[in-house]
């Protein structure tokens, strides 16, 4: 019985660590491409001009869309490369473990544009946004390397320094026509700098 336990939960462990492995692989990739994506959807909207709290909410989050549809169709590709299912049952585990956080912030988003223009705060939003994220990440984190949890927490102290400052006495640099960069640095820099560290640090294939 014991015996059987024990070889049981080492089958267990032996699998998670498996999994881990590929998805620090697979994350590798999707971080650069959704990091970029967030550098150059910050720098569009300086470029356009979108800048202020009627343009911020609703721009965000047809970023977030487009960024979540390259995503799936990256990491179909992945899937379609590795000759492995796409919906796998670890995929929908990390899904089910992100979904609660990232639905929160689509939530969020969606009633910033129920309010008034003059009534929105782009940094709150961005603030919110950025500890969700955090949470999502920590979430997903049981299924990888524990990296992705510290990236989580670093998003939650980010979002939470932003939300102490837009409510109120915030540093002249900090206000709505800086939210466009603070999206870009929280969604698009850090993200970037986490594909670029995992690039360097991944494990090489293992051939026989």
């Amino acid at each position: 019985m014991n015996t059987n336990w024990a070889e049981e939960n080492l089958k267990t462990i032996r699998s998670l660590m498996e999994q881990a492995r590929l998805y620090r692989r697979a994350m590798a990739p999707l971080a650069l491409m959704v990091g970029t994506m967030g550098v150059v959807a910050a720098g569009l909207a300086q470029v356009l001009g979108w800048v202020g709290p009627e343009y911020f909410a609703g721009y965000w989050l047809g970023v977030a869309v487009v960024s979540a549809l390259a995503a799936l169709l990256l990491v179909r590709r992945q899937a379609l490369n590795s000759d492995e299912a796409f919906w796998s049952p670890p995929t929908r585990r990390v899904a089910h473990a992100m979904l609660p956080m990232l639905a929160a912030g689509l939530g969020l988003g969606l009633f910033e544009l129920l309010e008034h223009p003059g009534t929105r705060d782009s940094v709150r939003l961005t603030a919110f946004w950025l500890i969700l994220y955090g949470g999502a990440l920590h979430a997903a984190g049981f299924f990888m390397q524990r990296g992705i949890k510290l990236l989580g927490w670093l998003y939650v102290l980010i979002g939470l320094f932003l939300l102490y400052f837009s409510a109120g006495g915030s540093p002249p640099s900090i206000n709505e026509n800086a939210a466009h960069w603070l999206m870009g640095f929280g969604f698009g820099v850090i993200n970037l700098a986490y594909g670029v560290y995992l690039k360097l640090t991944l494990e090489p294939v293992k051939t026989e």
